[in-house]
């Protein structure tokens, strides 16, 4: 009689433990499911962000080419421009795919592909007070006004240098 309770509180509870396993699977399915839906949903917002990134590349390029070349800002300082600009994209998505501060990313791209040195990147944060707060965030968004800024602060010296004249 003992043997037969025994059993059957095992059957029970064996029978327990495969309608919970049975639960998790479902869960599990389910949390499977939700998981390739936000993948896909974070796949097509980075392809946005890239192609805003790249929109605005262009944008900012157009801008410095309309930059005549005796501007106020050094020529160190343009090229630096003309750098944040077109490497925009490439540091929008280093930031996003491997979750690499834009600081990083932009000295990486230093290292690559110019003569500006670090030192003089520096140097040009601090000299202009409307820049050093972007830079010192080290946001993506930051990063993003930041090559706005230093734009619109191309254009400024020359509108303050004409209307100085």
């Amino acid at each position: 009689m003992v043997w037969g309770v025994f059993i059957c509180v095992l059957i029970v509870l064996l029978l327990y433990i495969l309608w919970q396993m049975e639960q998790v699977g479902k869960t599990n399915k389910s949390l499977k499911a939700k998981l390739q839906l936000r993948e896909q949903e974070l796949i097509r917002l980075q392809q946005a962000v890239y192609q805003l990134a790249e929109q605005q590349k262009l944008i900012l390029e157009q801008q410095l080419q309309q930059v005549p070349p005796e501007s106020v800002l050094t020529g160190h300082e343009m090229q630096l421009a003309r750098l944040l600009s077109v490497s925009l994209p490439v540091v929008v998505k280093e930031c996003c795919d491997k979750a690499v501060a834009p600081q990083q990313a932009v000295l990486k791209q230093l290292r690559r592909h110019s003569t500006i040195t670090l030192s003089q990147l520096e140097q040009t944060m601090k000299k202009y007070p409307r820049l050093t707060p972007l830079w010192n965030s080290n946001s993506i968004i930051a990063h993003i006004q930041l090559c706005a800024a230093i734009v619109e602060l191309a254009k400024d010296q020359i509108t303050n240098k004409a209307s100085s004249l």
